[in-house]
């Protein structure tokens, strides 16, 4: 999450694209944190354990009182609600909407320069990408994630082998979570 920082995301996820990671995973954590930021209790009836907790981090306290006062008022029990919070929905609708963006974005020329120099994915959005794209374009998106996890995999060897006191390269801890599950909190 993206706590007190106001976030203002962009109309495409082609903005995205220049960033270090996936992309989407970018996107969609900016989108997270509109919605925890700007989201009221008209709008959230059902939080997940982490939305509630981001609810709570992110959003100024007068209206994350609100949020959790309609929802305590609501006097429903809230045990495990991942698949039902509403922050979720939100977020797996999004994701398949800037994915097809993303498929129709492909045949452009700059686009395509981006998935031959630059393009990195996480495995769970190269999965869905993979499903959605021409079956020429697969190929690539598998060498994108070969290409990802070999460098990973020399990050990791040398952090493991050659410890420094610094923690300069403990970064590559979390690009690796990144790849492996994509960005923390967008997935339960």
């Amino acid at each position: 999450m993206r706590a007190h920082r106001q976030v203002v995301l962009p109309v495409s996820i082609e903005k995205f694209l220049h960033e270090p990671g996936c992309p989407l995973c970018r996107f969609l954590k900016d989108f997270q944190a509109i919605h925890l930021q700007q989201g009221t209790a008209k709008d959230i009836h059902r939080l997940c354990n982490f939305h509630a907790w981001g609810v709570a981090a992110v959003q100024d306290a007068l209206a994350a009182a609100d949020v959790f006062l309609a929802l305590v008022n609501e006097n429903r029990l809230m045990a495990d609600q991942r698949l039902d919070c509403d922050i979720c929905l939100k977020l797996v609708d999004e994701e398949d909407r800037r994915i097809r963006e993303l498929v129709t974005l492909l045949g452009k020329p700059d686009i395509v320069r981006w998935l031959r120099t630059e393009a990195v994915f996480c495995i769970p959005h190269a999965v869905k990408l993979r499903q959605k794209v021409p079956l020429t374009l697969t190929a690539r998106i598998d060498a994108i994630i070969q290409s990802y996890r070999e460098q990973l995999k020399g990050e990791l060897t040398k952090l493991r082998d050659n410890p420094t006191r610094d923690r300069s390269g403990y970064g590559a801890l979390g690009r690796a979570a990144e790849f492996l599950v994509s960005q923390r909190g967008l997935r339960a």
